[in-house]
């Protein structure tokens, strides 16, 4: 078969798959990236094969792929055309998807195949959540999980990390020197310890939209640019999204936040909460609950203009009162509070005093946005066990708009009388201070999507890590493994599962 006759859209692939096991064949389906064919992949498809008559590769779009700085190497379009010019591969599709179960679904293989390293995954505790998943999507469609055998297992990421120059000097020598002193492994399971972590999670609640839109031309009649819906999608953003990153790391998610009672949200709320979060809502009856509405250019997706539906004055006494009531119940029976502070109304001052004053372990991420520029700052906290909060926000909580970073770090530091800072710097990375000195983390990918939600996903998955008192390198490193996962994808659209977090810490450090 022609190499170029063996890649098919996936709709394609669906029929002929259908029309092949109408006529009895066995389909056989391997899934990757594949981004460097090595003899190890060629010795799995040789064993997959095997198993049916047909085998079926399907391999993750270019946009989907989370493996790191430089990843993937080589496009989607390449990695298809090689694989396509294996003899024992039949098929290959591309599948717009982060996970297998779209491909799965689509081609209802007679056997999905894993190669032995995903063996051992399943009977260990670390990273059980995705080949489950894909475990239970075989089996919908009638078909096996069955894993390959080799006695030889090759590491892609490995043989890109040693061989290619995929990393800026200067990441490249900060991961070098990581992995002389970490393991994969070892983080990975440091991580899944946090498990029992008992965290109170409070702030504003925040529903993203995002519209897609396409310019048609200048209004004959006005001096404005007109532009043709094309379709929108909505996320849970704000401390929901918060919620949402922690619930990867701990099973004892608390949430405490306030809906606007003339349009709570709560159905779609309740919808993309994960199922592992409590939450408790309180209804000020003033307002909606907050929207942010982004307009979005759909062919470049670029960020047009935004709407902010939100009333930012702050909750009435009685309102106030009735969840001062709810946190002195409930405030001692956590390990830590997290709080994100957007600065609409929320966080009162009695509020403020009160958490600062009894939680066992506080965690702030105080921001500035169009809404209270300037006047949101970190700093009118008394107190703080760990802060994170981006160079904009220190030099505004400071006064100073041009001086040292290192300075207003350690000037906050020691005002919030804090044990851990870190300041974030975008596309620069990161500056984190303990007390004993500065250290400085590079960003850990060049493929930007959307950098709305990056922040709180960094600061969500480094304030469990502060409370139980991890390394002070590793804590930033994994802070900026979650920032660099959520920039890959649209807003908040899917929260970071532990498996995602692990597969990045895997590629980086192998």
């Amino acid at each position: 078969m022609a190499k170029i006759q063996k890649i098919k859209k996936i709709n394609s692939l669906r029929r002929i798959v259908a029309k092949l096991k109408s006529e009895g064949k066995k389909i056989v389906l391997c899934h990757g990236v594949f981004d460097l064919i090595h003899p190890g992949h060629i010795r799995h498809f040789q064993s997959a094969k095997k198993y049916g008559d047909i085998l079926v590769v399907s391999i993750t779009d270019d946009r989907f792929v989370k493996k790191g700085p430089g990843r993937p190497v080589f496009n989607q379009h390449l990695r298809a055309e090689v694989l396509s010019s294996i003899e024992t591969i039949d098929y290959v599709t591309v599948v717009p998807s982060y996970s297998a179960i779209d491909s799965i679904k689509a081609i209802k293989p007679d056997f999905y195949v894993k190669g032995p390293d995903y063996k051992k995954r399943k009977v260990s505790s670390k990273i059980p959540a995705k080949l489950q998943s894909e475990e239970d999507a075989v089996r919908e469609v009638g078909g096996k999980l069955v894993f390959t055998e080799d006695d030889i297992v090759f590491s892609s990421s490995k043989l890109i990390n040693d061989y290619l120059n995929i990393y800026p000097v200067g990441t490249k020598k900060y991961l070098e020197n990581l992995r002389k002193k970490y393991s994969p492994d070892f983080i990975i399971e440091k991580l899944a310890t946090l498990s029992s972590i008992k965290i109170l999670v409070i702030g504003d609640a925040i529903i993203d939209q995002y519209h897609y839109c396409f310019p048609t031309g200048k209004s004959s009649k006005e001096p404005i640019i007109v532009h043709q819906y094309i379709k929108d999608e909505s996320f849970a953003g704000g401390i929901l999204a918060t919620a949402n990153h922690l619930s990867s790391l701990s099973n004892n998610i608390r949430l405490v936040s306030v809906l606007g009672k003339k349009q709570p949200f709560t159905t779609f709320i309740n919808k993309h909460l994960k199922k592992t979060v409590a939450a408790k809502f309180f209804f000020r009856n003033d307002t909606n609950t907050i929207v942010k509405r982004r307009y979005i250019d759909g062919f470049t997706k670029q960020k047009l203009f935004q709407i902010s539906y939100l009333n930012d004055d702050f909750i009435d006494l009685t309102l106030e009162k009735a969840i001062l009531n709810f946190l002195k119940k409930e405030i001692g029976n956590f390990d830590m509070v997290l709080v994100n502070d957007f600065g609409h109304g929320l966080m009162t001052d009695r509020i403020i005093r009160f958490i600062s004053k009894k939680a066992k372990f506080l965690a702030l991420n105080v921001q500035a946005n169009s809404a209270n520029y300037g006047f949101n700052v970190v700093t009118k906290y008394p107190r703080a066990n760990f802060i994170c909060i981006d160079d904009t926000e220190i030099r505004l909580a400071t006064h100073d708009k041009y001086g040292e970073l290192e300075v207003l770090i350690k000037k906050v530091f020691k005002k919030m009388k804090c044990e851990f800072i870190i300041v974030t710097k975008g596309p620069f990375g990161s500056l984190s201070y303990t007390g004993d000195g500065i250290t400085i983390t590079p960003a850990l990918t060049d493929k930007v999507v959307d950098r709305v939600g990056a922040g709180d996903a960094l600061f969500a998955m480094t304030s469990p890590l502060v409370a139980a008192k991890f390394d002070r390198e590793l804590i930033p490193f994994i802070g900026n493994v979650a920032g660099a996962i959520q920039v890959q994808t649209v807003g908040n659209k899917k929260p970071i599962e532990f498996e995602d977090m692990a597969r990045f810490i895997n590629r980086l450090l192998k």
